[in-house]
């Protein structure tokens, strides 16, 4: 009965937590953080931690990064007192509670907030075990950085390290939140006490933990296992949220599995502490006071907030009283809804969904002729190569700066001539037993000029420093020598790089990368002269699609491994998947268009031009 309680009273204060958090708290923090950097200008890629190394930047960063790291501290503190609570049969109305709980936030008094911030923020939604809070339901490393690791053996290494580290952390500090929320103690106070309550437990104790924990992890992969999808976060439940959820099947579908999460981990981690409290816990003597043991200073200063708020309530209950009043509330109402309706429209898509093979495909060694020639036998529109300039001049494929991890080079490629660099030998842990050499341009747009299939390119520009003008002539010189700007795209980190393409061919098909964004992508992206825009899989979301079709952008997404997800970037509005795999994106596509009718605004060959519909 008791857990059965405590698992209703969590669930309560977690709607109300997270209304709160979704409709207010989330959205001013990021208004303010919005706001700064919008003032200095967004910077994209690697250049996005300049924006905040500098006083002002960095004073605002750390003071949105401590107070969200309080609030998770206090979300997580109510909990706890919930729960602590109904184990010893007290009863206490939720507004109390949550107001007794203001006063474990003097365990953040000093410097403790800092590393407190850091646990909450970082490694418990790293984690996922135990604890949730509304602020950071969930983090996790871009694939970007983890593939790019699983691609060398030191990288590979480097990932079980980083496991081992956050897990052993999170291990070791698992009792710091219920010492901080009952106890009041600082956070490395309850760090000790953590360690200290390892040692109490006993054999039998510690074991029965560890098999909660284990089970727990256990079970969060076996649901990642089976629902592979994006979850929504907090930037979805915005002023597009009855948009989407009329128009995207993606959305529709994400809020479902949002709401059932949500419910079962605040159950989940209602009854953890539950577990905690009662059979972990219990000879430490952790209960939540009754009444929080407030200073008079404290006393008398809740005093008059809950004074002044009656006084704000019953005002505005004699307002509401008066006709005037209602009247004025109805045209509101009218107006929102009528701003909604016209808010809703949702233009077609720019164009029918495209197939890239990554680095040409994971059938050949990565950007060589044979991967390029694969893309295009397992069914790929484009295969997207990386282009660089060789030391005299000619534009090869090779995507890293350095020869090390493909050619066990220490060299740049930079450094090379294009006979020295077709000396090389390539290979690569992903395709065990093949060899390769690096291609030049003008070898892959020979192989595209005579493709049966008709596949066509998508060239990345990657110039080394202050060779980027040069870098674009090149590669515009050869594809007018081909005569290929029909079946060539463009694009690149280095918005610079694709100027002069830009200039020369204004009908060339030229698109920016992003993989990084210092402020909200969103909302800076459309000021670029772009005709697409690709993006890393961490800054999809609901609003940048939207945006992206409202101004008629086609959006492309990399690098998409797996096809629940390449089923999800199709249902939101993506136009363009680029994955290693072109034959398993090619099935998705084929099905999702077999079972979805899609309006277009182009289906004419080639690319889009201007604002042509059908």
């Amino acid at each position: 009965m008791r857990v059965r309680r405590a698992l209703w009273r969590v669930l309560q204060f977690e709607v109300l937590w997270k209304a709160l958090v979704l409709m207010l708290i989330s959205p001013l923090m990021d208004q303010i953080y919005q706001t700064y950097v919008s003032s200095v200008g967004i910077s994209f890629n690697g250049n996005l931690l300049g924006t905040f190394l500098n006083l002002k930047g960095g004073l605002i960063f750390l003071a949105l990064f401590l107070m969200a790291g309080a609030l998770a501290f206090y979300e997580l503190s109510v909990v706890i007192a919930l729960v602590s609570l109904c184990r010893e049969g007290r009863q206490a109305p939720l507004r109390l509670v949550m107001r007794d709980s203001l006063w474990t936030l003097g365990a953040l008094r000093g410097w403790s907030i800092v590393p407190v911030s850091l646990y909450y923020l970082l490694l418990l939604p790293l984690l996922q075990v135990g604890y949730f809070h509304s602020l950071v339901p969930e983090l996790t490393i871009p694939w970007f950085v983890m593939g790019e690791m699983q691609k060398s053996a030191i990288g590979r290494v480097g990932m079980v390290a980083l496991y081992v580290l956050y897990l052993g952390l999170g291990l070791v500090l698992v009792f710091v939140p219920v010492r901080m929320a009952l106890r009041r103690e600082r956070f490395f106070a309850a760090a000790r006490g953590s360690l200290r309550s390892w040692r109490r437990l006993g054999a039998a104790r510690s074991a029965l933990l560890l098999a909660v924990l284990v089970l727990w992890v256990l079970a969060e992969s076996e649901l990642a296992r089976y629902w592979r999808r994006n979850t929504l976060e907090n930037a979805d439940f915005d002023r597009y949220f009855l948009k989407n959820l009329v128009y995207s099947e993606a959305f529709r579908i994400d809020l479902a599995y949002w709401l059932v999460m949500a419910a079962l981990h605040a159950a989940a981690m209602a009854a953890f502490v539950y577990l905690l409290l009662a059979r972990v816990l219990d000879r430490e003597g952790l209960r939540a006071p009754f009444s929080a043991p407030w200073s008079e200073d404290s006393r008398t200063l809740l005093a008059i907030w809950g004074r002044r708020w009656s006084r704000f309530r019953d005002g505005w209950r004699q307002r509401w009283a008066k006709r005037r009043w209602r009247a004025a509330a109805g045209a509101v109402c009218l107006l929102l809804v009528g701003y909604l309706a016209v808010n809703c429209w949702q233009p077609p898509l720019v164009h029918a969904p495209l197939v890239i093979g990554h680095r040409g495909s994971i059938y050949g060694i990565e950007n060589t002729l044979e991967a390029v020639s694969a893309a295009s036998a397992w069914g790929a529109d484009y295969a997207e190569v990386d282009i660089q300039l060789s030391a005299d001049g000619v534009p090869v494929a090779v995507h890293d700066g350095n020869l090390w991890r493909l050619a066990g080079e220490a060299v740049n490629v930079s450094e090379l001539t294009w006979a020295e660099l077709q000396a090389l030998t390539l290979r690569a842990d992903a395709n065990p037993g093949q060899n390769g050499r690096i291609p030049s341009l003008e070898e892959l747009l020979e192989l595209v000029r005579d493709d049966p299939n008709g596949m066509g390119l998508l060239i990345e520009l990657k110039p080394e420093e202050g060779r980027g003008e040069a870098l674009a002539e090149a590669v515009t010189g050869l594809v007018e020598r081909y005569d290929l700007g029909e079946r060539v795209m463009f694009m690149s980190l280095d918005y610079d790089c694709l100027l002069p393409i830009q200039s020369a061919h204004p009908e060339w098909w030229v698109g920016y990368c992003a993989y990084a964004s210092a402020g909200d992508l969103d909302e800076q992206i459309w000021q670029y002269n772009i005709d697409f825009l690709a993006v890393e899989e961490n800054l999809v979301s609901n609003q940048l699609v939207t945006q992206a079709r409202e101004l008629n952008l086609p959006v492309y997404v990399w690098t998409v491994y797996d096809t629940d997800k390449m089923e999800q970037y199709l249902q939101m509005g993506i136009t363009g998947l680029i994955s290693d795999w072109p034959d398993l994106a090619e099935a998705v596509r084929e099905r999702y268009c077999q079972s979805h009718t899609v309006t277009y605004q182009w289906t004419g060959e080639g690319f889009p031009r201007g604002t042509s519909a059908v």
